[in-house]
């Protein structure tokens, strides 16, 4: 059997993370890989985010 050669992410840019308006409250926009993730918990923001900013940190064709 031959070995899979893909990643189950790619990043293009760095996740971002930032607080916006919508629906008439602040909450927070996390975005990498083109998928945008919307929180309205601190905590679970800045986990994802973190998360996703170790997958880019960890992926070698970023130019770091």
């Amino acid at each position: 059997m031959g070995t899979a050669k893909h990643r189950a992410y790619s990043f293009e840019m760095k996740p971002t993370i930032e607080q916006v308006e919508k629906n008439g409250k602040l909450i927070w926009k996390v975005e990498a890989a083109g998928v945008v993730r919307y929180h309205e918990q601190d905590w679970q923001a800045e986990w994802l985010y973190n998360y996703l900013t170790r997958l880019y940190n960890c992926d070698e064709t970023n130019p770091q």
